[in-house]
């Protein structure tokens, strides 16, 4: 009996490599049989949506060096312009919620070299009418979303940003999205962009909110179906 505290100690050493290994991937990177759909389903997505037509974007060497440092499955980049010469930058990653969470505008544009021009704050997209849930039920997008800028030699740079993650088709903007989604088998995250040059700083007006109105409704049919509830 007198060896049965240090047995203990080692069983639960052992658990605790254990589990310190997968989640950190020591053991090799997960992917989980949702996170395979989700991956596969983003080269599905059209490249145009109602007067919106996209041009597939390869990222930049600092974009693929983000993206590769945070350990996601996949991404796709697609810059959108509608007859009226608006552009939305769109931006779709999946990967395990731990890794999705992570890295979020507020965090990787900073570290870029912009400033967060005020805090990041909620926004329920209501112009958007006709979006489904995995579930078949109406939902409306929510985002968090902030001015960034960037001083450059001849000018300012300015970006609105949305961002918001969902994994089963009812998109939010939690201020604490790796708490709000630990141990999410699979989450897509959504970034779109805009370069507020000429245009005005108001989120209404901001031309990524008519770009979602007709990206939501035909994007969550394609990224979300009935069988992902009976998957892990």
């Amino acid at each position: 009996m007198k060896y049965l505290p240090l047995a203990l100690v080692l069983v639960a050493l052992g658990v605790g490599t254990y589990l310190e290994g997968n989640y950190s991937e020591r053991w090799g990177r997960i992917r989980t049989e949702r996170l395979k759909q989700f991956a596969a389903r983003l080269d599905e997505l059209p490249m145009q949506y109602g007067d919106w037509q996209g041009v597939r974007q390869e990222p930049d060497e600092r974009a693929e060096e983000e993206f590769k440092a945070s350990n996601c499955e996949k991404c796709w980049s697609v810059t959108f312009t509608n007859q009226d010469g608006q552009t939305v930058n769109c931006y779709v990653v999946c990967g395990l919620a731990r890794h999705v969470t992570i890295h979020t505008p507020d965090w990787c544009y900073v570290g870029a070299g912009y400033q967060l021009m005020d805090d990041p704050q909620r926004y329920q997209a209501k112009q958007v009418t006709e979006a489904t849930d995995v579930n078949n039920q109406p939902t409306v997008p929510e985002f968090l979303t902030a001015v960034f800028r960037k001083e450059d030699p001849l000018r300012s740079h300015h970006l609105r940003i949305f961002w918001t993650f969902a994994h089963d088709g009812n998109w939010v903007g939690p201020t604490q999205a790796k708490t709000d989604f630990a141990g999410m088998p699979a989450l897509y995250k959504i970034y779109l962009i805009t370069d507020l040059d000429g245009l005005s700083g108001d989120v209404e007006s901001n031309p990524a909110l008519n770009f979602s109105q007709q990206f939501f409704p035909t994007a969550n049919k394609v990224l979300f179906r009935t069988e992902d509830m009976q998957t892990e």
